[in-house]
């Protein structure tokens, strides 16, 4: 997720929205360990950055198809600080089928990123991409097609939704090795507007909030970005931003998946 902290600038899969260096940064606060069979639909994005041959897991997506999978646009731009561009397949390699964010499952290459073409880097808006693998996934049980929300749907306030990821479990801390899960409720529109208006963000209608505004630390942070917020078996959100992590006060912007549904589907008929 992105966060409206000051994260560090070389991290490009942030949950926090940098304002200073424009990139995210996100994980799952108060958590717990799960396995990848009560999520087959998640994937690992890992990241290549000075194209040494170095993957790690720095983003997070959510298998659409064989072949596609879908994300947050802010995970794939240019980097100011290696001077490298994301966007180009060669950086990055998707890991599914596996619980550990280190080892096991199988890798892919991938074939095209497809971030949304009005996505903006400052605000996080219509942070959401398409990306396509050289290689079939192997659908098993450990590897399944996510069901993703019906177009301009919406969800109520305070709506339990459950959030996976490799994110970071502590603010500040380390990312754990095994896949985590939390829950959390769905915040009121206007509220999240108002809250995040005192720091200069933007909450717009294709985005949405969600987190424990009663208590701290209960989030997505560092490594969660473009993971699924999940509401009774769908995908309604990806991890998108915040303003630091697990701070109940500013609970976590997610991609409104609803209002991207259309373009979505659209974009994988044409690019098989």
């Amino acid at each position: 997720m992105t966060a409206l902290a000051l994260p560090a600038c070389s991290d490009t899969s942030s949950r926090e929205l940098c304002l200073a260096c424009h990139l995210p940064i996100t994980r799952v606060l108060g958590g717990a360990p799960t396995t990848i069979s009560q999520y087959p639909i998640l994937a690992q994005l890992l990241l290549d950055p000075w194209a040494t041959f170095q993957y790690s897991q720095h983003c997070a997506g959510v298998i659409l198809t064989s072949r596609h999978v879908i994300s947050t646009a802010h995970c794939f731009q240019y980097n100011e600080n290696t001077r490298r561009n994301y966007t180009q397949p060669r950086y990055w390699k998707v890991r599914v089928g596996s619980t550990y964010r280190t080892r096991g499952g199988v890798l892919h290459r991938l074939k095209n990123i497809i971030p949304h073409p009005e996505f903006d880097k400052y605000y996080f808006k219509n942070d959401v991409a398409v990306l396509i693998v050289a290689t079939p996934f192997t659908m098993y049980r450990f590897v399944g097609q996510a069901t993703i929300t019906k177009p301009w749907t919406e969800i109520t306030p305070n709506s339990l939704c459950a959030l996976v990821g490799w994110g970071a479990t502590q603010r500040g801390g380390t990312q754990p090795d095994q896949l985590q899960h939390t829950t959390m409720v769905t915040v009121d529109q206007q509220e999240c507007i108002m809250r995040y208006n005192t720091i200069g963000a933007i909450i717009e209608d294709s985005m949405f909030c969600a987190g424990n505004i009663e208590m701290d630390g209960i989030d997505g942070c560092y490594g969660d970005s473009g993971g699924p917020l999940i509401y009774k078996g769908v995908v309604v959100g990806l991890v998108s931003f915040g303003y630091g992590c697990g701070l109940r006060y500013y609970p976590g912007v997610y991609t409104k998946l609803s209002h991207f549904t259309d373009w979505i589907v659209k974009t994988v008929s044409f690019n098989k």
